[in-house]
C-alpha cells in the first residue's frame, strides 16, 4: 500500500472512531442500549486499534520522528487527552460530569483535527 492510500485508510478509521465514540457516548446519556451492545463495544475497539496500527504504519512509512515533529507530538498528547477523558466519561456516574467529559473529548478532537490539518503547533 502506497502511502496516500494508508493515509486516506487511516483518515477512514479516524472518522468511523469518531461516530463509533459519539454513538456509544450519546447512548450512555439516553437509555445506553446501544453502548451495551456486544456489536458496537467490539467494533469500536476495533476500529481504534487498525486507527493505531494505520498512525505507526504512517510513521514507519514516511520516516517520521514525532519528537522532531512539534505538531505530532502535540497531537499524540491530545489522543492520549481523548482516550482519558472517554474514559472518564464513560464511567462517570453523573450526567454534569458525562456531559463535561464528553465536551472536553470534542476539544480534544478538534485539537486533533487542526493539528493534523495544518501540521502547525499551538504550543510546542
Amino acid at each position: 500500500m502506497d502511502y496516500i492510500a494508508l493515509k486516506h485508510t487511516h483518515l477512514l478509521f479516524a472518522a468511523l472512531s469518531i461516530v463509533l465514540f459519539y454513538t456509544r457516548a450519546v447512548s450512555r446519556l439516553a437509555s445506553g442500549k446501544i453502548a451495551a451492545h456486544k456489536g458496537v463495544f467490539i467494533a469500536s475497539h476495533s476500529i481504534d486499534t487498525l486507527l493505531l496500527i494505520s498512525a505507526i504504519s504512517l510513521l514507519i512509512m514516511g520516516s517520521i520522528n514525532p519528537l522532531g515533529q512539534p505538531w505530532l507530538l502535540e497531537k499524540i498528547i491530545l489522543v492520549v487527552a481523548y482516550i482519558a477523558l472517554g474514559v472518564v466519561s464513560a464511567k462517570a456516574k453523573t450526567r454534569s460530569l458525562q456531559v463535561t467529559g464528553l465536551v472536553l473529548v470534542t476539544l480534544s478532537l478538534l485539537g486533533i483535527g487542526y493539528l493534523a490539518g495544518s501540521k502547525s503547533a499551538f504550543i510546542l
